[in-house]
């Protein structure tokens, strides 16, 4: 069982020292269902998940020298989605949770807070609650053991898989350059616009084999030429363009862990508009594989870890710390960072799961440095690839989908401006 309360993991240690209002690193995942959404069975479906996934019946709590999770002992509550997606968790709102379990119509969703995990273990934790969901207005389901359940015995869960791959003589310098960064018109409210492109599998399959690459490498590229065709939306224009690429490293190194696991590959490019779209998927394709061989991944994990058992650290009071974060969070991810694409890959529910799911979406929070970010989910027979973003402009969303339709793409597109 859980100690009584944990160290954050390495990721978790940043997110809560450098998040604002502007910043608020959450993420949310969306199911939208066949029917419209009893909120007390979903509670009830909430009370039984949490029990079980006691890796996040948690909150955020500040201690002298660190941050910490402490078990909460009091219950969740499922909100009813507000229009304004992605706000910071107020802590009385959420009971001290770093989460927040919502429904609207017929969706229900998740938005996280990234200190308690990435996009897997949010994704785990949706599936189970919407398993007990079904369960609880009484349809026959079998799991065919793709929801995780009971499993009170799996510490490992619980681990900080980044600790385990640290190794003190690792290298672990690297540097970020600074990115250039999208202008533009920032909602006055702190709004989040939303546009999903909804693209056919078998579709999106025929490119990738033109294109010889993975479905998160024509993206990047896509994103990198768009870039180039509209560099008036660019401001600091002679920095590189960067593409954070957030990848799961549980596939790299087995663990169970629920807890942040993720580690950014990116790629970098000096914007060149005779360039064509070919030459970046080429060259996008290129950087990530470079970016993910072990030698270049594993200095930036133990980069992290190595921060955090630097002695000094250790010994210095927390509210110098988050001054340090702050800075070394801005210099190398905001300031280093153009847009970022998370791609979550396939939502794989059992079939008796998804007669009652039409979709899946995921989306990632945006800051003032990046205001346009996407997240990526491929579930039943679709990609759903969406954009999140603070500003009104939507010039690069609008070129990104017209450039994959006219490589013969079938794209339905769906926003949430001012739907409500």
């Amino acid at each position: 069982h859980m100690k009584s309360w944990i160290k954050l993991d390495n990721a978790a240690k940043i997110f809560p020292s450098v998040s604002s209002k502007y910043r608020s690193n959450m993420f949310r995942i969306a199911f939208s269902l066949t029917e419209t959404v009893d909120k007390d069975v979903l509670q009830e479906a909430l009370n039984l998940s949490i029990m079980r996934f006691k890796v996040f019946k948690i909150r955020l709590k500040s201690g002298l020298f660190w941050n910490y999770f402490d078990e909460n002992k009091k219950m969740p509550e499922v909100v009813k989605e507000d229009p304004f997606i992605l706000e910071p968790l107020e802590k009385y709102k959420s009971k001290g949770y770093l989460f927040r379990v919502t429904y609207f119509e017929n969706k229900i969703g998740i938005e996280m807070f990234h200190s308690l995990t990435d996009g897997f273990g949010a994704s785990q934790f949706l599936k189970a609650i919407l398993y007990e969901y079904l369960v609880l207005k009484g349809y026959d389901i079998d799991a065919e053991g793709k929801i995780l359940f009971d499993l009170e015995s799996a510490f490992e869960e619980n681990e900080d898989s980044f600790q385990r791959l640290y190794e003190d003589h690792c290298k672990t310098d690297y540097k970020e350059n600074k990115a250039s960064h999208f202008k533009g018109t920032m909602y006055s409210d702190n709004y989040i616009g939303l546009i999903t492109g909804i693209v056919p599998k078998n579709n999106f399959k025929e490119l990738l084999a033109k294109f010889d690459c993975s479905y998160t490498q024509l993206i990047v590229g896509t994103l990198n030429y768009v870039a180039s065709q509209n560099m008036k939306m660019l401001k600091k224009k002679e920095r590189p363009f960067q593409v954070f690429v957030p990848v799961d490293l549980r596939r790299k190194f087995p663990t169970k862990s629920l807890r942040n696991f993720s580690m950014i590959v990116k790629t970098s490019m000096k914007l060149d508009r005779n360039k064509t779209l070919e030459d970046y998927i080429k060259e996008s394709k290129e950087q990530l594989i470079e970016g993910l061989r072990d030698e270049n991944l594993l200095p930036r994990v133990l980069g992290n870890v190595k921060l955090e058992k630097n002695f000094i650290l250790r010994i210095v009071p927390l509210f110098i710390k988050k001054i340090a974060f702050k800075i070394g969070y801005n210099r190398m991810s905001t300031v280093a960072n153009s847009i970022c694409i998370s791609n979550l890959g396939e939502i794989d529910l059992p079939n008796d799961m998804k007669k009652y799911v039409t979709k899946v979406t995921f989306s990632n929070g945006v800051s003032k440095e990046a205001p346009i970010n996407m997240g990526v989910t491929y579930y039943d027979d679709k990609i759903y690839m969406t954009f999140s973003s603070s500003i009104l402009e939507r010039d690069f969303q609008r070129t990104f989908f017209r450039v994959l339709s006219d490589l013969g793409l079938d794209i339905t597109l769906e926003n949430n401006d001012l739907e409500e």
